[in-house]
């Protein structure tokens, strides 16, 4: 009986609907919606096309910083995006019939879009403008964000960075969390190598060692920048073990190359020294007992 009543009251409230006007209303707004979308879609297409474009032409034509280029570029693109969504949204409500125009501009409209986030929203696109303005980073830069974010910075937005780190993890990042931005793509880099060694005694044959490995690889990489200190014999602070310790500047990005390059050769000198001492002593035991 509940059933039945329900079905009733439900078929009744139905047919109270004047389907001659409500149908074609209906779907006069589902069509508007669609060639609305339509229009929307080709604007962002063509928009971004054409601005893809004109950055081409301008990167040929002018001598700019690329990665200055990449993120304008980037910034850009993202603003227009911003720009076409708003509209888009904008002529959906309105092709709906919202007043759109007497929402945005009373005042509690105002408050709560503002408690709900507007706040947080201009910070970060305030925050966004300064590093721009200031170049603190840019695309394709590598940098370590607050102190525990590395990675290379291969999108910058007018809200969120994104850092794509060393696993191809990408960390997207608002632009007002940003504190700390160690830039490490403007200068050259710092390269520290240590080297152990059995006892001090070994030093002055590592020392040797390092040296020749030096004066080969010094002159055939131009990566290296300045000339490798070396400060011997040293205390290693990881192991509490002697060791040597090789100082050197590198152009940005070719740290952790060159710091594995040179590792390998010094630890394949020192043990290639270490065969010719004991060859040698060998030969000289041979001719003390004769």
């Amino acid at each position: 009986m509940i059933t039945n009543n329900l079905i009733k009251t439900f078929a009744n409230y139905w047919q109270k609907f004047n389907w001659e006007i409500i149908g074609p209303k209906i779907l006069d707004s589902i069509i508007q919606i669609i060639i609305y979308s339509i229009i929307f879609w080709i604007i962002n297409r063509l928009a971004i096309f054409l601005l893809d474009r004109s950055f081409d032409t301008y990167l040929r034509s002018r001598r700019i910083n690329k990665k200055r280029a990449d993120t304008l570029h980037t910034l850009t693109r993202n603003t227009v995006r911003y720009f076409i969504v708003f509209f888009y949204l904008y002529t959906i409500l309105s092709a709906l019939g919202f007043p759109i125009g007497t929402l945005v501009a009373s005042a509690g409209i105002v408050t709560v879009v503002v408690g709900l986030g507007a706040q947080s929203i201009i910070r970060d696109i305030i925050s966004g403008f300064l590093i721009l303005l200031e170049q603190q980073m840019e695309v394709g830069d590598s940098v370590i964000i607050n102190g525990n974010i590395s990675g290379r910075v291969v999108a910058f937005g007018l809200r969120i960075t994104t850092i794509k780190d060393t696993d191809g993890g990408l960390n997207y990042i608002t632009n007002s969390s940003i504190t700390t931005i160690n830039n490490q793509s403007r200068a050259n880099m710092r390269v520290q190598i240590d080297i152990p060694i059995k006892n001090v005694q070994q030093s002055p044959l590592a020392i040797k060692a390092i040296k020749n490995v030096n004066e080969t690889i010094l002159n055939k990489n131009n990566s290296i920048i300045s000339q490798p200190q070396i400060q011997a014999p040293v205390v290693l602070e990881n192991n509490n073990t002697f060791g040597i310790t090789i100082i050197l500047f590198v152009k940005n990005g070719q740290q952790s190359k060159i710091k594995a390059q040179l590792t390998s050769s010094y630890l394949k000198a020192i043990e290639q020294e270490e065969l010719k001492k004991r060859s040698a002593e060998q030969k000289n035991e041979i001719k003390t007992n004769k």
